[in-house]
């Protein structure tokens, strides 16, 4: 039996003040692959502000909100294929991308079927 309680969260919530209604919810383009250890989700999206992503796992579950560009979001929410070890996974910022590095707790491939 897995736990869905413990939630790992990497960046706090939108800055205080904030109304999320004049976000406006876009679509980006995003993928996925996996090694052995590993399954990385990457969101391509340009200029985004760390400080207002939301981004949340727990062993079964993924939950993504990418704010970026003029004040766009991008939200993404997904029970995983497998289970995932959320305190040795990891996100890297960089200038065109947001990736969300997963270490899986089952050295088992995922199906290729999966869509993430």
């Amino acid at each position: 039996v897995v736990s869905t309680q413990s939630t790992k969260q990497w960046y706090q919530r939108r800055v205080r003040g904030a109304n999320p209604n004049e976000k406006k919810v876009v679509e980006c383009r995003h993928d996925w692959h996996q090694t052995g250890d590993q399954v990385n989700f990457t969101v391509y999206a340009k200029k985004v502000h760390p400080d207002q992503c939301i981004i949340k796992c727990n062993p079964v579950k993924i939950e993504v909100e990418i704010v970026f560009g003029d004040n766009q979001v991008f939200a993404f929410n997904k029970v995983l294929a497998g289970i995932i070890d959320p305190e040795k996974s990891k996100v890297t910022f960089s200038t065109a991308k947001v990736e969300v590095s997963m270490r899986k707790a089952e050295f088992v491939a995922w199906p290729s079927t999966f869509v993430l």
